[in-house]
């Protein structure tokens, strides 16, 4: 599958290798090392419903204001939200955010 990022910001978090990570940024090493992992995860399935057999993923379908994304997890309390596109038959996941889980 090809993923995209939906910002600058998050294409660079997953392409810049943690050595080289320098700053202050929103999130920790920690979580930008599952954003890495977790992406090229991804990258490695064909259909989106393959994430269902990574249970520790815990990913789901989203409802109200977020219909049409989903979800897989980082840890406890951060989550990656995503949306599928297909364009000329090619699946794409859209990476829209890096998000807290209960705000």
């Amino acid at each position: 599958m090809r993923v995209e990022f939906k910002t600058e910001y998050l294409e660079s978090l997953y392409e810049t290798p943690i050595s080289e990570i320098r700053g202050k940024h929103a999130f920790g090493i920690e979580i930008i090392k599952q954003v890495k992992k977790k992406v090229e995860i991804l990258i490695g399935i064909s259909n989106i419903l393959q994430l269902r057999q990574f249970r520790g993923l815990n990913f789901e379908y989203l409802k109200g204001n977020r219909k049409g994304e989903y979800s897989i997890r980082l840890n406890d309390q951060y989550r990656l939200i995503f949306e599928e596109r297909n364009k000329n038959e090619i699946e794409i996941v859209l990476i829209n955010e890096i998000s807290k889980h209960y705000e």
